[in-house]
C-alpha cells in the first residue's frame, strides 16, 4: 500500500499543522481549527484572519483563491490579515 504523504510538508515549507489543528479540521470544526492556526501564526494575525484561511482551504468561501493544500498555514493567515 503505498504511504499517504498528503500532509507532509517539503523542505521549502517551514511550518507544519500541529496535531490540535489536524483534529479540528478532521471533525470540521472551524471555529476550534481556527483558533490552533491564529496560536500558531505572527502577533498580527488574530482568530478572524485564521478563520478566513480555514474556510478558503476548505473552499467554504466560494470564488475565493484555494489554497495548495487542505489545511490552512499561517502564511495564508498572513495573506488574509494584509488584505484586511
Amino acid at each position: 500500500m503505498p504511504e499517504d504523504n498528503s500532509l507532509v510538508r517539503s523542505e521549502d515549507q517551514d511550518d507544519t499543522p500541529t496535531a490540535r489543528q489536524l483534529l479540528h479540521a478532521a471533525t470540521g470544526d472551524r471555529d476550534a481549527e481556527a483558533k490552533a492556526l491564529a496560536d500558531r501564526s505572527p502577533d498580527d494575525v488574530d482568530e478572524d484572519d485564521a478563520k478566513v484561511a480555514v474556510e478558503l482551504a476548505h473552499g467554504d468561501i466560494k470564488g475565493g483563491p484555494k489554497p495548495e493544500r487542505d489545511v490552512a498555514a499561517p502564511e495564508d493567515a498572513e495573506a488574509v490579515a494584509e488584505n484586511d
